[in-house]
C-alpha cells in the first residue's frame, strides 16, 4: 500500500508519499507555514489551501495512494461554527494568553491546581479558559479542535468534531487511564466544556478524500517517534524541531512528577519530556552573527554564505570550551520568568568559535537533563538515540554532543520528515487493523 502523510508544523507544512512495500518515501513536498503579524496564531484555512493544494499534487502523481494520514502541532485549538468552518485563528502551543493573571497567578498554574491536570500556556484548554473570560470566543462558535482535525474535517467535508486521544491528551484536562476528558474536574474550574470534541479511542477511517480514506489525526510528537523508532524500547527518542522533545515508551502507566505522558499505540504509552527551546533557539544565534556583519558592513549576509555551515566550522574548531552558556531564550514550562545565561567568561574563551560551542553544549545539556527526568526504572535497558527533526538533523554539533553527554550511539532514520513519513505510516497501519 502507498499512502500520503501530512504534517502541518509550526514553521512547515510537509507532505510525503510512502511505499508501505519499499518503506521508503517517494515524493516529498513542503511550504512554510506562517504566523499572523505580531501573534503566535496562524491562518486555518490559509493552512487547509496549502495542504490541499499539495496533496492533489501528489494524487496526481500516483493513482496508487490507498489511504491519507495527518500529523499536527499539538495544543493549539481553532474554533468552529456549526458547519464545520473555521470562525477563528488557530491558537497554536506558543499562545501566551495562558500567562495572564487570574487570581493572583498565571491562568495555567491556576487551572493546573484547581484541575489536578498539570497545564502550560499554549495547552487548548488553557487558551480556551482565558479566551471565555475575556470575552473572546467567537458568537458562531459551538466547538474547537486542533488543526490536524480541522484539516480532516475540510477533506472529508465533516461538521462534527471529533478527535484523536494523542491530539485531545495534549489540550490538558485529560484523563489518560479512562482515554476522554476530565469535564467533571474542568467544568469544577469554571472551563466551558460545551466546546470539546468527541474522543476517538480507536484509529478508524474519519471520511474520504477523492475516494481516498482520510485517517484521524495523530500528534506530531507521536508520529515523529513511531517513524523514527517504532516501538522499540530500547530506544530514546530525540526531537528536535521548533521546540524539543525527549521521549520514551513503556507499556506501564506510572505517573510522573514532571512531564507527560501521552497515548501511543494500543500496546504502549509515550514518556514525554519537553522543551519550549529547541532549533527556534539556533535560529537565534544564526541571527545574532546575520546582525551583527549587517551593524558592521552595512550589508545583509550575502546569500552565497550558510551561516549554519559557518556556525558548525566554528564550532567544531573551538572544540570543548570552558565557556558556558544556558541557551533558554523561551524559558522553561513550569518557570515563568526563566532565562538564559552566559558564564565564565574570560579572556582565552571570548571568542565566536567558543560560543558557538557553549552554546549547541547547552542546547544538548537540556536534553539531557530532560531525559534524566524520568524515573530509573523508565531510563533502564535504553541503548540507542533515535534522532529526528530538522533541528537536530541539520546540525551535526548538537547531534554530537547529544550523543557524547547521552553516551548512546545516535541515529536518524533514512527520511529527513519523520513527522509526515509517521503520520503515513500510522495510518496504514491503523487501515490494515480495521479491515
Amino acid at each position: 500500500m502507498k499512502a500520503v502523510g501530512i504534517d502541518i508544523g509550526t514553521t512547515s507544512i510537509c507532505l510525503v508519499l510512502y511505499d508501505q512495500e519499499s518503506g521508503r518515501i517517494q515524493e516529498s513536498v513542503s511550504a512554510p507555514n506562517r504566523f499572523l503579524k505580531g501573534t503566535f496564531r496562524q491562518d486555518a484555512d490559509w493552512i487547509v489551501s496549502v495542504a490541499r493544494e499539495k496533496l492533489d499534487w501528489l494524487l496526481e502523481q500516483d493513482a496508487g495512494i490507498g489511504v491519507i494520514g495527518i500529523s499536527a502541532q499539538m495544543h493549539g485549538i481553532v474554533y468552529v461554527d456549526r458547519e464545520g468552518m473555521a470562525v477563528s485563528p488557530y491558537y497554536t502551543w506558543k499562545e501566551t494568553c495562558g500567562k495572564k493573571f487570574f487570581e493572583g497567578m498565571e491562568a495555567a498554574e491556576w487551572l493546573s491546581r484547581k484541575t489536578g491536570c498539570p497545564m502550560y500556556a499554549g495547552y487548548g484548554t488553557v487558551t480556551h479558559f482565558v479566551l471565555d473570560k475575556m470575552g473572546e470566543i467567537p458568537a458562531e462558535a459551538v466547538g474547537m479542535v486542533n488543526i490536524g482535525d480541522y484539516l480532516a474535517m475540510r477533506l472529508c467535508g465533516l461538521s462534527e468534531t471529533g478527535t484523536d486521544c494523542s491530539i485531545a491528551a495534549s489540550f490538558g484536562g485529560f484523563d489518560l487511564s479512562a482515554g476522554r476528558f476530565d469535564l467533571g474536574a474542568l467544568r469544577a474550574a469554571g472551563v466551558d466544556t460545551r466546546f470539546y470534541p468527541q474522543v476517538r479511542t480507536e484509529r478508524r477511517t474519519a471520511g474520504y478524500y477523492r475516494s481516498i480514506p482520510v485517517m484521524p489525526a495523530v500528534g506530531d510528537n507521536q508520529a515523529s517517534v513511531y517513524a523514527a523508532a517504532g516501538e522499540d524500547s530500547r530506544v530514546v527518542s530525540v526531537n528536535v524541531g521548533t521546540g524539543a522533545q525527549v521521549s520514551v515508551t513503556d507499556t506501564r502507566l506510572d505517573p510522573l512528577q514532571t512531564g507527560e505522558i501521552r497515548p501511543f499505540t494500543r500496546q504502549r504509552y509515550l514518556y514525554v519530556q519537553a522543551s519550549v527551546n529547541g532549533g527556534k533557539a539556533y535560529e537565534k544565534l544564526a541571527a545574532f552573527f546575520e546582525e551583527t556583519v549587517e551593524l558592521f558592513t552595512g550589508a545583509k549576509t550575502d546569500a552565497g554564505i550558510d551561516v549554519y555551515e559557518k556556525m558548525a566550522a566554528m564550532g567544531m574548531a573551538a572544540g570543548q570550551t570552558t565557556l558556558v552558556v544556558t541557551p533558554s531564550l523561551c524559558g522553561a514550562r513550569g518557570e515563568g520568568s526563566s532565562s538564559g545565561s552566559v558564564r565564565n567568561l574570560t579572556e582565552e574563551n571570548f571568542h565566536p568559535s567558543d560560543l558557538v560551542s557553549a552554546y549547541v553544549t547547552g542546547m544538548a545539556q537540556e536534553l539531557y537533563q530532560l531525559y534524566l527526568k524520568f524515573p530509573p526504572d523508565l531510563r533502564k535497558g535504553r541503548r540507542r538515540i533515535a534522532a529526528s527533526g530538522n533541528g537536530i538533523r541539520k546540525n551535526r554539533l548538537l547531534a554530537q554532543e547529544v550523543e557524547r553527554l547521552f553516551g548512546m550511539p545516535l541515529e536518524f532514520g533514512e527520511w529527513k520528515e519523520e513527522a509526515a513519513a509517521g503520520a503515513a505510516m500510522m495510518a496504514v497501519q491503523a487501515l490494515q487493523a480495521g479491515s
